[in-house]
């Protein structure tokens, strides 16, 4: 498969090819011609309505109402083609991305329209829009298209409006597409494994989606592991085609509940050897160009930038998305992505996330005090606390954030609440563990969904340092109270006064580790 790049973000809608002109002699030809095209012209409305059909559907928490509650939802999905007479402007195609919703599944009253983007030619449509203002805690249904061709109708439930309620998420890192057995590998060294598994968490997910145990997902970072691909197929270039697999493998989840996600290095670009012997190919591909055009965070209500770093209110929590890729010195991605090729990076100017970061958590922290703003601040970003500088774990010391989830390291870690050196070991640690009014963070790694590069069983593979840590502590020296080594996703459930967490081992479904944090009669700093 030859690689056949965009000369550019946005490159024009291709035409359909025209029948090349023929001197006809006899009458015979020309029916005989005739008969043909009549054939070509059914075939290709056939194709034409199959490749403009909405796939990979997926949602995300949109807009902001006057208590900080989001009112709206992204919607967002993908088409091989755009339906004939679409528009343009600027970068954006227009006409073809219409979202349908209501209250009922037979009664879509009320109609949103979007745009859709381009970003490698040939490679298809990324669509977004956003619907709402909505009334909260409702059930919406709603359908995707081009006023042509649909997509089923889906639906989904609103947020809450009060911080007095339950919410419930699933959160995990590192998640890699299927396993090797129905994607075996051609490549397995250097890292990647030769028998992983992530269709024991993804099978884990559709479960708690069906018994109701989850209302959304928070996958923080290393979505799919797309330049990851080439190990499976060395000689083509199936990055993109990869990407549009793994977003339809989990659309059962992802179209019915907001499937929010952060940052991390395997977004960073295509590194493949087809896209490294194609600068076209590696360069429309860098500095996490799909990962910024597929996703669509809700950066805008926050002050954020993409995709890269945002936060948002839910319930009794204030979430906030971290960077650990870019844009702070010392970052990983500073300068190039992982292959250290293609340039990646400057998504701020100097020092934009780094003073962001702390007046997101200045402002959640002094809501929070003055009784109006959510009882919890909760963290995620891809690298745990020792990738990071010690500035960030400064900030969530003094602006008390309460919880940090992360991968990267393929396993899971627990910790007491800890800052530096100051360890609360007062508390209950063993699992159920109890935090009573803790004053540190705890941190959380939970980065063993299951990857081409965690194997089963989490051997240790060539390149890493300790099964599974890639050299990042994942909580500071001494506070770590429980680890587990084996594929596992997590369930937070949250309400005004309680943080009840719980590790899910995803083959036999048993409960590994759980902890209750409590802010009852909570004495702040």
């Amino acid at each position: 498969c030859v690689c056949v790049c965009a000369r550019g973000c946005q490159s024009p809608v291709l035409s359909r090819p025209q029948l090349p002109v023929l001197h006809l002699r006899s009458m015979a030809w020309t029916s005989a011609l005739a008969a043909l095209v009549a054939l070509m012209a059914i075939s290709s409305a056939v194709a034409d309505n199959t490749r403009t059909a909405p796939e990979q559907i997926h949602l995300a928490f949109a807009g902001e109402d006057s208590f900080g509650n989001p009112n709206g939802m992204n919607v967002a999905w993908f088409t091989h083609h755009l339906k004939e007479g679409h528009g343009r402007d600027g970068h954006h195609y227009t006409g073809a991305t219409v979202v349908q919703y209501g209250t009922r599944a037979d009664n879509l009253t009320d109609t949103a329209t979007g745009f859709a983007t381009q970003y490698m030619w040939l490679h298809g449509y990324h669509h977004s829009a956003v619907i709402g203002p909505l009334t909260q805690s409702i059930e919406v249904f709603y359908r995707v298209g081009d006023g042509s061709t649909w997509s089923k109708v889906f639906s989904f439930k609103t947020a809450p409006a009060s911080t007095n309620t339950t919410i419930k998420l699933s959160i995990f890192g590192d998640m890699g597409y299927k396993d090797s057995i129905e994607r075996p590998m051609k490549i397995d060294s250097n890292g990647l494994a030769k028998n992983w598994s992530a269709t024991h968490s993804r099978v884990q997910l559709e479960a708690l989606k069906n018994n109701k145990e989850i209302d959304g997902v928070f996958h923080v970072g290393d979505i799919g592991y797309m330049d990851d691909a080439f190990a499976h197929h060395p000689v083509e270039m199936v990055y993109e085609s990869t990407y549009n697999d793994y977003v339809n493998w989990l659309q059962n989840l992802t179209a019915t509940m907001p499937y929010m996600v952060s940052v991390g290095n395997h977004e960073s670009e295509n590194h493949s050897p087809i896209c490294v012997l194609d600068p076209l190919c590696g360069l429309v591909l860098n500095n996490f160009t799909s990962y910024n055009h597929r996703w669509h965070m809700p950066w805008q209500t926050s002050g954020g930038v993409l995709n890269m770093w945002y936060s948002f209110n839910w319930g009794p929590v204030h979430f906030v998305s971290l960077n650990t890729e870019t844009d702070f010195k010392g970052a990983e991605e500073e300068t190039h992505g992982d292959s250290g090729i293609f340039p990646a990076g400057g998504f701020g100017a100097d020092g934009e996330y780094m003073a962001w970061l702390e007046a997101d958590l200045k402002a959640a922290d002094a809501a929070r005090k003055a009784g109006g703003g959510r009882p919890w601040i909760i963290a995620g970003g891809h690298r745990p606390q020792g990738g990071q500088p010690a500035a960030i774990q400064a900030l969530f010391d003094k602006y008390n954030v309460d919880m940090y989830f992360c991968g990267h390291g393929h396993s899971y870690s627990r910790s007491l609440p800890a800052f530096d050196g100051r360890i609360e070991t007062k508390h209950k640690a063993s699992s159920p563990a109890l935090y009573v009014k803790p004053n540190a963070t705890t941190w959380i790694m939970v980065g063993g969904a299951g990857c081409d590069e965690m194997a089963y069983g989490n051997k240790k593979l060539e390149g890493e340092e300790e099964s599974g840590r890639l050299g990042s502590d994942p909580a500071p020296n001494g506070a770590e109270v429980v680890t587990y080594n084996n594929y596992a996703t997590g369930v937070l459930v949250a309400n005004a006064t309680h943080l009840n967490w719980r590790l899910i081992d995803s083959v036999n479904s048993s409960v590994i580790d759980e902890v209750v944090i409590t802010n009852v009669a909570r004495t702040r700093r």
